[in-house]
């Protein structure tokens, strides 16, 4: 059999043929989310940073847009470029709504929640040093509760994606691979169709349980269940025809 007999039960599954095409479409559609994930997580973690450093400056006398500005020229990180655009905007418009247009911009609840309740405490004359410290401190205290439950929870949501992707495959392919291999004349070709039916369901419940388990968009984890529904095929072709060498 080989690699040619690999690809030929590739191509003789329609299964797979299907998967192949949506495998490429889906990685393409998935790495958007992939990308906009990392880009919040970069602004997310600079927000309590941030938000002391507005509360440092007002405490030595500056105002509001004063204090923003000045950050806005220290920071080098993407938040920083996001305020200095904001801070140039607001010479075409009006301040707040500049730094209403940015906490938009930045696409993150986060950010948006802390400079609604910072303009909102500017405009009630509340004292804003005190405000944006409680604030740094909470979002920091929310951010570290997060990243806790995501390290804690990303180690399970693996496990049971290599368990359903990898081992279980693996590990049927083998034993039909010794027992039942492409050379003991037993027509095998009846049970694989519903045996790559089964590894594409597990994939698709372990992808989108992982998901959910990481507080992950069930619409962004769905665009990841062709590639690992392929891999588990695969793993259960690859295994099969390996082990019926021996």
């Amino acid at each position: 059999m080989g690699l040619f007999g690999f690809f030929d039960m590739v191509t003789d599954s329609f299964m797979m043929s299907i998967l192949i095409p949506l495998t490429i479409v889906s990685i393409g559609g998935g790495l958007p989310h992939l990308i906009e994930r990392r880009r919040l997580l970069k602004i997310e973690k600079g927000l309590p940073e941030l938000l002391e450093g507005i509360s440092t400056t007002l405490g030595a006398g500056l105002g509001l847009q004063q204090a923003i500005s000045t950050l806005s020229s220290q920071r080098t990180d993407l938040l920083g470029m996001m305020l200095r655009k904001a801070v140039s905007r607001s010479k075409a418009t009006t301040f707040d709504a500049a730094l209403s247009e940015f906490a938009l911009n930045t696409r993150s609840s986060a950010v948006q929640r802390a400079f609604n309740l910072l303009q909102t405490a500017d405009e009630n004359e509340a004292p804003l040093r005190d405000v944006t410290f409680s604030m740094s401190l909470e979002f920091d205290r929310l951010f570290r509760l997060r990243q806790k439950r995501v390290m804690d929870l990303k180690g399970q949501a693996l496990t049971m994606q290599v368990l359903m992707c990898m081992l279980l495959p693996g590990t049927i392919g083998i034993m039909f691979g010794l027992f039942a291999g492409p050379e003991a004349g037993i027509p095998m070709s009846l049970f694989h169709p519903p045996m790559l039916l089964y590894f594409a369901a597990g994939a698709a419940f372990s992808t989108l349980a992982g998901g959910i388990m990481l507080g992950r968009g069930i619409f962004s984890s769905i665009w990841w269940i062709a590639p690992w529904a392929l891999f588990a095929q695969v793993m259960y072709m690859g295994t099969y025809l390996a082990a019926g060498l021996f």
